[in-house]
């Protein structure tokens, strides 16, 4: 079944209520259950209906349970999707993070161990990444304080010896190093193709990567009378009514 799927390009969509769809209702251990039933779509389907559930009616009078296939208009994704990350090519690390999740076996067909690994190695690179940058701008912070120390001590001696000297230079280097990874995420976050040179981290990119993420803010909710309110203070009333009355006790 699974060789079919992949072979004709179906995949099954996800599922809500009970696991089994069958049972051969008789009691003890020789009860069974089962899922027989099944909801597959191809590819063209699923992107032109974006967002499908099948619902696992109540089993009652038979032994098999309905199965409903519904269809959302909105588009709605619980699942964060992982993407490759540029600056990932100049750490060394990310080699070796790749060789261990290709190495892991899994069960299935070739197609289905595919996928797997490259979920499983995104992830682990998500999830490095994610640490990495966080230890960036504590680094970023610490190199610039050093940096600084040694010029203030360079303009009270008037010179800084050889040792100190190569301790400036390398510091330098580093972080030059570091800004430059910092600069390839914000540039892959702002989706800037045409700025080649520039100042490390500018607000220019922080603007754009925030513009992105602010997207989806609620600044402004209508009420049930049709008045638009702004205030944090109303939209928390607004929201805090609402949910109230959804969650009232109701007699049925």
């Amino acid at each position: 079944m699974i060789k079919f799927m992949n072979d004709n390009d179906y995949h099954e969509v996800r599922i809500v209520g009970p696991r089994y769809t069958w049972c051969n209702n008789k009691v003890g251990g020789g009860r069974i259950l089962e899922r027989l039933d099944r909801c597959i779509l191809n590819s063209l389907a699923i992107n032109k209906i974006q967002i499908a559930v099948v619902r696992h009616l109540t089993r009652v009078a038979l032994d098999h349970s309905p199965i409903v296939l519904k269809l959302y208009e909105s588009v709605s994704r619980g699942r964060r999707s992982f993407k490759f990350e540029v600056a990932w090519l100049t750490f060394k690390t990310v080699a070796h993070i790749v060789s261990n999740g290709w190495k892991k076996a899994y069960m299935g067909d070739d197609m289905e161990v595919l996928n797997k690994k490259c979920r499983r190695t995104l992830k682990d690179l998500f999830y490095w990444s994610k640490f990495k940058l966080k230890e960036f701008s504590k680094e970023k912070d610490r190199l610039k304080a050093e940096i600084f120390q040694l010029q203030e001590e360079e303009a009270r001696v008037g010179w800084l010896d050889g040792e100190k000297l190569r301790l400036f230079r390398a510091k330098i280097k580093e972080l030059n190093v570091i800004l430059n990874c910092l600069n390839t995420w914000w540039k892959q976050r702002s989706k800037v193709k045409w700025i080649e040179d520039g100042d490390s981290n500018t607000k220019f990119f922080h603007s754009l990567a925030n513009a992105r993420r602010n997207v989806n803010l609620i600044s402004q909710v209508k009420d049930a009378y049709g008045a638009m309110t702004e205030e944090p203070k109303g939209l928390e009333d607004m929201f805090l009514k609402f949910f109230q009355n959804k969650w009232k006790n109701r007699v049925c």
